[in-house]
């Protein structure tokens, strides 16, 4: 997955987020830290060197909460970690 679909698939993730109102708060502040995250590692083209190794565990941790009662911000949580990874972050 390169950054730009990486980038669309963000997108997509704030979208649902913004229609999805049954989200509680604590979770939603979690989604909007993590995905800024990954924002900030997308534009920093060094990003991958210095990619904080917790990233991944945490989207694996939330996507695995959201399969169940959100199954597509669960994929598009599971899409962004995959993408990463192939980007080496």
């Amino acid at each position: 997955m390169s950054r730009e679909e990486l980038r669309n698939t963000l997108a997509s993730l704030h979208e649902t987020l913004n229609e999805t109102s049954d989200v509680d708060d604590e979770t939603h502040e979690l989604l909007l830290s993590i995905t800024a995250d990954i924002q900030r590692l997308l534009t920093d083209e060094g990003g991958a060197a210095d990619a904080d190794e917790t990233l991944t565990e945490r989207i694996a941790n939330i996507s695995r909460d959201f399969d169940a009662h959100h199954p597509m911000i669960g994929g598009l949580l599971q899409r962004l970690s995959d993408g990463l990874a192939n980007l080496g972050i």
